[in-house]
């Protein structure tokens, strides 16, 4: 019995990534064979990504929740392995608290029962932990699953002080990267993204968009949701090249770019990354008629900038910010900004000369690069195809319900939006030899009246 529900309890969730990973890797990638067999896919065509949201099959906590329903997992895991050691660890107070589902819970009202509660759940879990980690204890109760994802959870609400348990407050929690949102899904994570919130992952769609070849999906990435989209770039090429898949223009939305991405994609790969850089945002630019960066002259090799009316700079510093970019650090002189008669158009501080920060020069060059071919009619017409993608993601959203995962973990999560990338590529493929093109997004006839107006 007991080497039956330990080896349930460890094992299974090796077992299920194993298996999920194995059924990844043969259910996409020789598809995708076979229709580059077929001339249906080549590499160097046109490429374009996008990405939505997915809702953890796990039910919502928040906070307080969090912590009982971790204590009640390890409980449960425990009570099936060792339920003899099990009752001479905990009082009768346990099973009132940590029997019934945390949603059968009536939170007290007033805050200092709050606070006692949480401080009580707190202390039961640290019990908990100290006597397992007793010599007379069970070895294999450290092993089990549930007592490590309690073992992180403690660590991330609570706190020790002076003997005393206490519960972590808002400004003291772990980045959310990090954060344990649920214990039956521990990789999920929460996240805001413009107006959404939700807590599970992110699943990133790549698809081919030539007109002459069917929109097939060449790539799948499923991350945690706290995983930006721009750290995502660097891995769909490497999984294209893998898949001798490259594309020669990749079309993204801004999320996914930034200059690291742009000079990357370029140097690595050989790919034209396609999107919209952040635009500068100074309050010169936005005014269209102050100094903004792009009105000064840079010396890369005497390491001096000239300022519109003539100045040069008096100091150049290479910096580093927090997050580790790299960047210049330039100042003007002090009576010839006070003196100047175009101050009030280049700088707003009440006292000391400009000051303007760059980065590195190929970084700063291939910046103004991209602004300048963003404002292009040539961009703006060729850009208009990435937004088909929007169209991929409402398919498998709408059509193959994907906004949910049907399964906890991030494997078997990925192991969901792979199978339904593969039945949307069968369901396009065989349209296409039947010579069903895609149709033109439809309009109702209100919204048409805009356009007839």
């Amino acid at each position: 019995m007991r080497d039956a529900g330990f080896h349930y309890s460890v094992l299974s969730e090796f077992r299920d990534r194993l298996i999920a990973s194995e059924k990844e890797r043969m259910l996409l990638d020789e598809m995708l064979t076979r229709f580059q067999e077929k001339g249906l896919l080549k590499e160097r065509g046109k490429q374009r990504t996008d990405s939505t949201r997915i809702l953890t099959v796990a039910r919502h906590l928040n906070r307080i929740g969090c912590v009982v329903e971790t204590l009640r997992r390890a409980l449960n895991e425990i009570a099936t392995i060792s339920p003899d050691w099990l009752l001479d660890q905990v009082t009768t107070e346990w099973f009132d608290r940590y029997g019934p589902r945390f949603d059968s819970y009536r939170l007290p009202k007033k805050k200092e029962e709050l606070h006692q509660l949480r401080r009580e759940i707190g202390e039961d879990g640290y019990h908990l932990l100290s006597v397992i980690q007793n010599d007379t204890a069970p070895a294999y109760l450290k092993e089990l699953p549930g007592v490590e994802i309690l073992r992180k959870v403690w660590i991330q609400q609570y706190f020790l002080e002076n003997d005393q348990v206490k519960w972590r407050e808002t400004g003291n929690l772990p980045p959310q990267r990090l954060f344990i949102q649920t214990p039956y899904d521990e990789e999920a994570r929460n996240r805001t993204k413009r107006k959404h919130n939700w807590t599970g992952y992110t699943v990133h769609l790549t698809e081919t968009c030539d007109s002459e070849t069917p929109h097939i999906i060449t790539n799948v990435v499923t991350t945690s949701a706290s995983t930006n989209d721009v750290d995502v770039v660097a891995m769909i090429h490497e999984e294209l090249a893998e898949k001798e898949l490259l594309p020669a223009e990749h079309y993204v939305d801004m999320a996914y770019m930034s200059i690291d991405r742009v000079i990357e994609s370029e140097s690595d790969h050989a790919i034209a990354l396609m999107g919209r850089i952040m635009p500068n945002v100074s309050w010169q630019a936005k005014a269209n008629k102050g100094y903004a960066i792009t009105c000064f002259d840079i010396d890369w090799k005497k390491q001096t900038v000239r300022c519109p009316e003539g100045k040069t700079s008096v100091r150049w510093q290479p910096r580093t910010e927090s997050s580790g970019q790299d960047y210049i650090h330039v100042e003007f002189n002090q009576a010839d900004c006070l003196a100047c008669s175009a101050r009030s158009v280049c700088t707003r501080r009440k006292a000391g000369g400009r000051t303007i920060q760059i980065r590195p020069q190929i970084k700063h060059e291939v910046m103004q690069k991209a602004r300048h071919r963003q404002k292009t009619d040539e961009f703006k017409q060729k850009y208009k195809i990435r937004s088909g993608i929007e169209g991929t993601i409402s398919q498998a959203v709408g059509a193959l319900n994907m906004r949910r995962s049907r399964y906890r973990g991030l494997a078997k999560t990925h192991l969901q939006h792979v199978a339904t990338a593969a039945a949307m590529n069968l369901h396009r493929v065989i349209a296409w030899l039947n010579g069903v093109t895609p149709a033109i997004t439809r309009q109702s006839r209100f919204a048409a009246l805009q356009s007839a107006a």
